[in-house]
């Protein structure tokens, strides 16, 4: 008898002070680099991929000097061809406003849903110029995999080369 009552008397023990231990800890954060809600676009700032696994095609987004977003991107095609540009971005409602910086005209709005940003499948005369032979920008889809400006960063152009900086 004895021995039961000091079992009972062990477990209380244990529980004891665990609703203010509970209390006390601190709430779990979301950790650096991950979208804020799972389904939404919340933060522009990022690393964002498509395409395959062993050589994705990259959106990177940044935030420039006086709040302006700017971009960076590749996009893979067959036997290696590929897209690449970069410029300014903006949010428009439930889509992003692409306009690219350099010697040719190309700005278009791509829709946003959850987190993946996909591009137009018809995108203005001008944005052919951003792409090699046999390559092409349209429909490419991009997933945000990370929202830190560290996760923008680890984007890379063409030859390896940062595709965004700071």
């Amino acid at each position: 008898m004895k021995r039961i009552l000091a079992a009972c008397l062990l477990l209380a023990g244990c529980g004891g002070g665990g609703e203010e231990a509970n209390q006390a800890a601190p709430t779990a954060q979301p950790r650096s680099g991950q979208p804020a809600r799972a389904g939404e676009l919340t933060v522009l700032t990022g690393l964002y991929e498509g395409g395959p696994a062993q050589r994705p095609s990259q959106l990177c987004i940044t935030e420039g000097a006086g709040g302006a977003n700017r971009f960076g991107l590749v996009v893979w095609g067959a036997n290696d061809h590929s897209c690449s540009g970069a410029g300014t971005v903006s949010r428009r409602g439930q889509a992003l406003r692409f306009t690219m910086l350099g010697d040719s005209s190309c700005t278009f709005e791509a829709p946003v849903s959850g987190t993946t940003v996909t591009l137009p499948a018809a995108l203005p005369e001008g944005c052919a110029y951003y792409c090699g032979a046999r390559a092409s920008m349209t429909g490419a889809s991009f997933t945000q995999k990370g929202t830190a400006e560290e996760d923008a960063l680890k984007a890379k152009d063409l030859v390896g080369d940062p595709l965004c900086e700071t």
